[in-house]
């Protein structure tokens, strides 16, 4: 079972070609550790899982379990449009010490027999255990708790990372679910009430670019300080709100740059904030991380 804290969706860090920086990615590992992460997604949302090329992914999943070096666990997605591309995405992370985390399909419409199909598929095909991805709004199917209960008597699923707060709750108040299985709450707007109702484990792309306010957020939650840690969330959320009228994608490469880790951390077909034109928004992107007590004045 996954130890409770806050879990970092990490950026991956792309040169102009699209090949991956390797040492950047080592340093927001060692930053993200640094301030207390329990545990690492590698190729989630906010790591471009669907724009990496294809031969960048085992180079970025043997990379990353290289820089963590069995400090935290590691998560990697493993999600694709069909089963036998999945699988050769499991293939790979069967070499390695990570957990692969899956979406459904993210482009063909799908019933529930059709996404039970393609999640069964994987349990049956890896000895990795997986973790399932609860993400409707990329994912074109929204997973129910009578499905998560389904899946989680087999033995290879362990957990489930979501946002909705009906499902984790029913998870976690349920008798039929297996003790091993971890629920992990992602819905940022939510994390204090979470706290509240005693979920113990966050997950969130926005920390990758917030390490500090997370990690005094998790260590005012541990010491019972819930003030401090809800205060902690919206420095956090604050933050996101302004990176978002600024474009969240070209501000998180603008903010992670600004922090020391080089590279593209966007899609290729995205604008990316560059001076002089763009000086007046790479200024704005210091001062939220100046607020937010990310860099030092």
């Amino acid at each position: 079972m996954l130890k409770a804290g806050f879990y970092c969706a990490l950026g991956t860090p792309l040169d102009d070609a699209g090949r991956l920086l390797a040492d950047s990615l080592a340093l927001h590992i060692d930053d993200q550790i640094k301030n207390g992460a329990a545990g690492l997604l590698l190729l989630g949302t906010m790591g471009m899982l669907g724009c990496v090329r294809d031969d960048q992914y085992e180079i970025a999943v043997a990379a990353a379990v290289d820089a963590v070096g069995g400090r935290v666990p590691l998560l990697a997605g493993a999600a694709d449009n069909s089963i036998a591309r999945m699988q050769k995405r499991l293939d790979v992370l069967s070499k390695y010490p990570v957990f692969p985390v899956l979406t459904a399909p993210y482009y063909f419409q799908m019933n529930r027999g059709t996404a039970m199909n393609y999640f069964k598929a994987a349990a049956e095909y890896t000895k990795n255990d997986l973790y399932l991805y609860d993400h409707p709004y990329t994912a074109r199917y929204k997973l129910t708790f009578a499905d998560v209960a389904e899946l989680a008597l087999m033995p290879r699923y362990k957990g489930i990372k979501t946002g909705d707060p009906v499902l984790i709750k029913k998870l976690q108040q349920s008798n039929g679910i297996k003790e091993d299985f971890t629920p992990i709450f992602s819905n940022s707007d939510l994390f204090e009430l979470g706290h509240a109702y005693g979920i113990s484990r966050t997950l969130d792309g926005i920390y990758a670019c917030f390490p500090r306010a997370a990690g005094r957020m998790q260590r005012c939650y541990d010491t019972g300080d819930s003030t401090g840690g809800d205060d902690a969330v919206k420095v956090i959320m604050d933050a996101r709100d302004k990176m978002f009228e600024l474009g969240i994608w070209p501000a998180f490469s603008a903010a992670m740059n600004l922090l020391g880790f080089k590279g593209r951390f966007s899609p290729d077909y995205e604008p990316f904030f560059e001076a002089p034109g763009d000086g007046d928004k790479i200024e704005a992107i210091r001062q939220i991380l100046i607020d937010a007590g990310e860099l030092n004045r």
